[in-house]
C-alpha cells in the first residue's frame, strides 16, 4: 500500500531528505511513495529476480490526486468535467499568504501559476495546479514526468525540472489528453537527482573492463539456470555491494560497443526560475535511440517481432569487429553465448507477457555508489518501462518495452528514442522529504 506523507516523512528522519512541500489546497494532491511490487501486482518472476525493476517502480514519488478530475475531447477541443470550487476556495484563501510571507513573489514568474487550479491550456493541454510547493535541497534537482511502469495511457505528462536556485516553486502539471480521461490517484511522478552530473562517451577498447564483466555474468551457467528458474544473480551481485556513499560530481560514461546511436541531454525545461540561473550545474544524460526500424504484435499469448534480418546481421557483425578489436581475435570465439545474447538485439519474455527487451549495443558505468535511472520514452501503443540498474557494478542498460494493446503491431522508427539513462546516488534513491506548514492566520 502507497505510504502516506506522515510515513513518508518519517521514513525521512533515517535517510537524506531530498526536497520540503508546501500543500496550499488541502490535500487535493498528496505525495505517495509506491512498495517496488505495486502492492504485489507485479508477476512473480519479476518480484523474484527483476531488481532493475523493483527499483523502478519505487523510485521518486507519486503525485495522488484524491478528486477526480474529468477531461473531455470533442469538437471544440478538449474541455475540463470536474467540480473543484471548494478546491479553488482554499487557493483564494491561501495564495495571496504565500505572496504575504514572502514565499511566493506576487509579481515575480511563479505567481500566475498558482493563478488557477485547472484549465485548459495551449495545445488543448490541461494545466493542474496540484496545491503542492516544492523547494529542492541544495545540488537536488526535481524532475516531474508521468507515471512510469502503472500508470493511466490517456494522457502524457510534460517533463519539467524544478532547480535548487527558486525557493518554493508551484507544482503544476502540464498533461495532454489523449483520449476522454478521468484522472485521480497518481498522475505523475517527482524524482529527485542529483546536479553536478556529465555524460561522456568512450570507445570499448578503452575500457575492457566492461566487456570482461559482461562475459562473465553472462556466462553458460547463467544461460543454463534461465531455462528452468529465475535467475537471481543480479540480486545476488548488488546484494554484495559495499560502495560508499557518492559525494560531489559525476562522470557517467557509456562505452560503445557497436553502432549505438546516442547523444547526450541536458535536464531541462526548467520552471521558472530567478536571473542568472544559466550558471547552475549541469545534469546530463543519456538518450539512446532504436539502432533500426522493427514492429511487435503481441496476440496476447505470443510476441512476435519483426525487423530486416540483413540489417541486424550487418550490424551484429559491426558489433563483433567492436569486441575484436578491443579484446582480441578468440574473445568473441570464446565467449559466443554473451556475445550473442547482444548482438541479437531483442530479447522476448514468456509466452503471455506483452513484454521484450531491446539492447542498446553499449555499456553504461558510473562512479562508485552511482546507480542509473533507466527512464523509457513511451511511444503508440507501448511503454518502455522505468528501471534502476547499479551501474557502478553491472553495465547493461536496456530498454524493456511493454505492449498496451493487442492485435495490431506497434512500430518504432530507426532513431526513435526509447531510453533515457541518467546517473544518481544511491542515497538519493531512498530520500525523502520534509512537509513545512503554511503559517498561521
Amino acid at each position: 500500500m502507497a505510504d502516506d506523507v506522515a510515513n513518508v516523512v518519517a521514513a525521512a528522519d533515517a535517510a537524506d531528505v531530498a526536497f520540503t512541500v508546501l500543500d496550499v489546497l488541502g490535500g487535493f494532491a498528496r505525495l505517495t511513495k509506491r512498495t517496488p511490487t505495486l502492492d504485489g501486482a507485479v508477476p512473480v518472476r519479476v518480484a523474484q529476480g527483476c531488481v532493475p525493476l523493483l527499483q523502478g517502480n519505487a523510485y521518486g514519488f507519486q503525485v495522488t490526486l484524491t478528486r477526480k478530475v474529468t477531461v473531455r475531447r470533442g469538437f471544440a477541443g478538449v474541455r475540463l468535467d470536474a467540480d473543484l470550487e471548494d478546491v479553488e476556495r482554499l487557493r483564494r484563501a491561501n495564495v495571496p499568504r504565500l505572496h504575504a510571507e514572502g514565499i511566493l513573489d506576487g509579481r515575480g514568474p511563479l505567481a500566475p501559476l498558482a493563478g488557477r487550479v485547472a484549465w485548459i491550456g495551449r495545445g488543448s493541454r490541461l494545466r493542474l495546479f496540484t496545491g503542492l510547493l516544492l523547494r529542492p535541497e541544495a545540488g537536488v534537482f526535481l524532475r516531474v514526468t508521468s507515471a512510469a511502469n502503472r500508470r493511466n495511457t490517456s494522457v502524457d505528462v510534460d517533463e519539467e525540472w524544478i532547480p535548487d536556485d527558486a525557493g518554493f516553486v508551484p507544482l503544476v502539471l502540464s498533461i495532454r489528453v489523449r483520449r476522454e480521461a478521468t484522472l485521480v490517484g497518481e498522475v505523475a511522478c517527482v524524482g529527485p537527482l542529483r546536479s553536478g552530473v556529465r555524460m561522456a562517451g568512450v570507445a570499448l577498447r578503452e575500457a575492457p573492463e566492461t566487456a570482461e564483466a559482461h562475459v562473465a555474468f553472462y556466462d553458460q551457467a547463467y544461460f543454463d539456470t534461465k531455462k528452468t528458474e529465475v535467475s537471481l544473480k543480479y540480486r545476488r551481485q548488488v546484494a554484495r555491494e559495499k560502495a560508499p556513499k557518492a559525494v560531489g560530481e559525476a562522470c557517467g560514461e557509456v562505452v560503445e560497443a557497436g553502432p549505438v546511436d546516442w547523444s547526450v541531454v541536458p535536464a531541462g525545461p526548467f520552471a521558472a526560475s530567478p536571473k542568472g540561473s544559466g550558471s547552475r550545474p549541469p545534469l546530463e544524460s543519456a538518450v539512446f535511440r532504436s539502432p533500426l526500424a522493427f514492429s511487435a504484435l503481441y496476440d496476447g499469448h505470443t510476441l512476435a517481432i519483426d525487423v530486416d534480418e540483413d540489417e541486424l546481421a550487418r550490424d551484429a557483425r559491426a558489433v563483433e569487429r567492436t569486441f575484436t578489436e578491443a579484446m582480441g581475435a578468440d574473445f568473441v570465439g570464446k565467449h559466443r553465448g554473451a556475445l550473442w545474447y547482444l548482438t541479437k538485439l531483442f530479447t522476448p519474455h514468456p509466452p503471455g507477457e506483452p513484454h521484450f527487451f531491446v539492447k542498446p549495443w553499449a555499456f553504461t558505468r558510473t562512479p562508485a555508489g552511482w546507480s542509473s535511472l533507466l527512464d523509457g520514452i513511451h511511444g503508440d501503443g507501448f511503454d518502455v518501462l522505468r528501471g534502476v540498474v547499479s551501474t557502478d557494478s553491472f553495465f547493461a542498460t536496456p530498454a524493456v518495452f511493454r505492449v498496451t494493446r493487442e492485435g495490431t503491431a506497434i512500430r518504432v522508427r530507426k532513431g526513435q528514442p526509447l531510453l533515457r539513462v541518467i546517473p544518481v546516488p544511491r542515497q538519493l534513491l531512498t530520500a525523502g522529504f520534509h512537509v513545512e506548514a503554511l503559517p498561521p492566520l
